[in-house]
């Protein structure tokens, strides 16, 4: 198989603005990149030119974080458009006919039957110039507010929408109880039944996808500490090990690299559990599909560690033995081949479609010169799979957001590609930032060919 090689790359401008990458610091800290007032205040500019009829109502996480999870995780829309991380059903107001925004807040949430405090604004002027709005207001306002306006002929009321249709939670004919999106919307379309309530889905997409060089900072950050804790779970997968073991070395490594915890909880799933069609069912599971690894598996590691508010996702396949066999093996390197050719296709201007057909290219150029039956049987399901085998989505604010189907610079990426043959499925992922003249790995670090990570899984053990 003829070696394909990554061009070197380097994180490059992004605009007009050099692309700052913070490093982890020595303390064990990521490094105080933050989003400035004045990038967040440019962020509202565009969204309101973008709904010049309507006005945009954005709404923040409705509930406190479970005591199971790690922390509390702001609605990404909210986010992304108010810069309040921490700030529970609060509702963000984009006016695009007037171009005004308003924040309407809750009184303080309770917990444990005590006020929380600190955490709800002040409505009033002070609020509002502290958070760079037109106004902080009551959210007992809202109603009236959005009255007012429609009365003045606002022609619209924008939502935004899931990447995946949410849960209702009921039987069909029954009204939903589960889905925040979807119920805002709802709450909307009963309460203002004279105005069109329409998706902003694809224009929140089109802002949120090409990043600021503060972003991409941010996703570098957790890019560099998710590829320190895929090399801790690789240290710690061994036969006998269990699977919670393995996540429990991931979330340790997030941790002590400073991120705030996982991006989503580690997904180490080793042997049957690693195929697709098997592992969506640990969101259901207790155990999250719990159990003891085995000699001569393949262990998918899919994992991010989260941080400045921002996600993060990478992923490889590991040998639970420290050794992949020799179909093993060369099925894996196959789909490397691919999937570097893929990579070194990533500039701006170019298609989804466009990476893909350079991976399946690669592959099918590599075939003829397997020797394996498993590593025919590799090609053979990887070409025929299509584009369903090389999958790709944005990171960002979410570590899974959706691809623009052109790349632009400024966008970040992971190229997830992944297949099974017969009881072994391979799957690798990177985050991948395109730059102004192609791209850059940002899970620098990681190993990609089936002796580097043999060798990485050596020096472990």
């Amino acid at each position: 198989m003829t070696a394909t090689h990554v061009r070197p790359h380097r994180l490059r401008p992004v605009g007009s603005l050099v692309l700052a990458v913070s490093c982890i610091a020595a303390a064990g800290e990521l490094s105080s990149q933050e989003i400035t007032d004045a990038e967040l205040h440019q962020r509202r500019v565009r969204i309101l030119e973008a709904a010049p009829d309507g006005i945009v109502l954005l709404h923040a996480r409705p509930e406190p974080k479970a005591m199971e999870q790690w922390g509390f995780v702001q609605d990404p829309s909210f986010l992304y458009f108010s810069g309040l991380g921490d700030l529970p059903g609060a509702i963000l107001a984009l006016d695009g006919p007037r171009g005004e925004v308003h924040l309407f807040v809750p009184p303080p949430p309770m917990s444990f039957g005590l006020p929380v405090e600190g955490l709800v604004p002040e409505p009033g002027p002070a609020a509002a110039v502290e958070h760079g709005m037109d106004s902080v207001r009551s959210w007992d306002e809202f109603e009236s507010w959005v009255e007012a306006r429609l009365s003045d002929g606002v022609q619209a009321l924008y939502v935004d929408e899931p990447r995946r249709a949410e849960s209702s939670g009921v039987p069909p004919g029954l009204a939903r109880v589960a889905g925040h999106l979807a119920l805002w919307r709802t709450a909307l379309e009963q309460r203002f039944p004279t105005v069109e309530v329409r998706s902003a889905k694809g224009l929140i997409l089109t802002l949120r996808s090409r990043k600021s060089p503060a972003e991409v900072a941010i996703l570098h950050q957790n890019a560099s500490a998710t590829a320190k804790a895929l090399l801790a779970a690789a240290r710690a997968i061994h036969p006998g090990a269990t699977q919670r073991e393995a996540e429990g070395a991931v979330v340790s490594t997030c941790l002590a690299e400073g991120a705030q915890g996982p991006s989503f909880w580690p997904w180490t799933m080793a042997g049957p559990n690693a195929h697709v069609n098997r592992l969506v069912s640990a969101f259901y599971r207790y155990d999250q599909l719990n159990r003891v690894m085995e000699a001569g598996e393949l262990v998918r590691v899919d994992i991010g560690c989260a941080g400045g508010l921002y996600g993060a996702d990478v992923g490889r396949t590991l040998p639970v033995s420290g050794r992949f066999s020799d179909g093993q093996r060369e099925a894996w390197d196959l789909l490397i081949e691919g999937y570097l050719a893929g990579l070194n296709a990533m500039a701006p201007g170019v298609t989804v479609r466009a990476v893909r057909t350079a991976s399946r290219a690669a592959v099918e150029a590599a075939a003829e010169g397997l020797v394996t039956e498993m590593g025919r049987r590799a090609a053979e399901v990887i070409l025929a799979g299509g584009d369903g085998v090389w999958h790709m989505h944005g990171v960002g604010i979410e570590s899974g957001e959706d691809a623009l189907p052109v790349l632009e610079e400024g966008t970040v990426i992971a190229y997830e590609p992944g297949f099974r043959v017969g009881t072994d499925a391979f799957y690798l992922e990177d985050m991948i930032a395109i730059t102004d003249s192609g791209f850059a790995v940002l899970s620098e670090g990681v190993p990609y060919r089936a002796a580097e990570i043999e060798a990485a899984m050596a020096r472990g053990r």
